[in-house]
C-alpha cells in the first residue's frame, strides 16, 4: 500500500495506533488495498474491507454506501488515505462512528491541499498531483481524488460527527518520492499529509 512516498506516513499511522494498544482488540481497515496497515499490526481481530477484490480483502464493499458491520463492535478503524476518494466524507464519517465501541479509536490520514509545496504549484497555475483532477488523469480504471482536504477541514468534520481529536502528526515534505524535510522541520499545516488519532466522543 505505500510506496516510498509513503514511507513516513506509514510510521506515523503505526505509532499512532499502537499508542492505543491494540494486541487485544479488534481493528477495522478501510480501503486497505494490497497491504494493508493491519497485516502488520498486532491485534486479537483484524476485518479488512476494500472495494476491489483483487486486494483480498476480507470484505469487498464500496464503503461509500456503508459499513456492513454491527453497531459498536470495533476497537480501532484505520481509515489511510481514503477520504479523498469519497464523496460524502461526513457520511463515511458517521458510519465509523457507529461502528466503533464507546471511546473507539479512529486513526486516519488525508493528503493536504494546503501542503507548501501544493502552494507553489497553484501559484504557477498548475494542478498538485494530490488534488482533485480530470477523470482522464486516472489511467487504471480506479477512482482518483474527488474531494480535497487540510487540517482545518479534517477537524471540522471530525467535530460534526461527533468524534474528538486527540492526536495530530504528519509526514514531512517529499519532492519526486524522496523526503527532504522530515516531520519536525514543518508546521503540520505545510506537511504532504494530515494523520489524526479521534475518539468516539459519545
Amino acid at each position: 500500500m505505500f510506496d516510498k512516498l509513503g514511507e513516513i506516513r506509514y510510521r506515523q499511522i503505526t505509532k499512532l495506533i499502537n499508542s492505543y494498544n491494540p494486541v487485544n482488540k479488534t481493528i477495522l481497515d478501510l480501503g486497505a488495498g494490497n497491504n494493508a496497515i493491519s497485516n502488520h499490526i498486532s491485534c486479537n481481530q483484524a476485518i479488512t474491507i476494500d472495494a476491489f477484490a483483487d486486494n483480498n480483502p476480507d470484505i469487498v464493499h464500496d464503503i461509500s454506501k456503508n459499513i456492513p458491520l454491527d453497531n459498536g463492535i470495533i476497537d480501532i478503524c484505520i481509515a489511510g488515505e481514503i477520504f479523498e476518494h469519497i464523496y460524502h466524507a461526513k457520511f463515511l464519517l458517521e458510519e465509523i462512528h457507529r461502528v466503533l465501541k464507546p471511546q473507539g479509536v479512529l486513526i486516519l490520514s488525508v493528503p493536504n491541499i494546503v501542503a507548501i509545496k501544493n502552494r507553489v504549484s497553484f501559484l504557477f497555475g498548475r494542478i498538485p498531483m494530490v488534488a482533485a483532477r480530470a477523470d482522464t488523469f486516472y489511467t487504471d480504471g480506479r477512482p482518483g481524488h474527488i474531494r480535497d482536504f487540510n487540517l482545518k477541514e479534517m477537524k471540522m468534520l471530525l467535530q460534526q460527527t461527533s468524534f474528538c481529536v486527540k492526536q495530530v502528526l504528519a509526514d514531512g515534505l517529499s519532492i519526486s518520492g524522496t523526503t527532504v524535510l522530515m516531520p519536525w522541520m514543518l508546521p503540520k499545516t505545510f506537511q504532504d499529509s494530515v494523520i489524526i488519532a479521534a475518539v468516539k466522543s459519545e
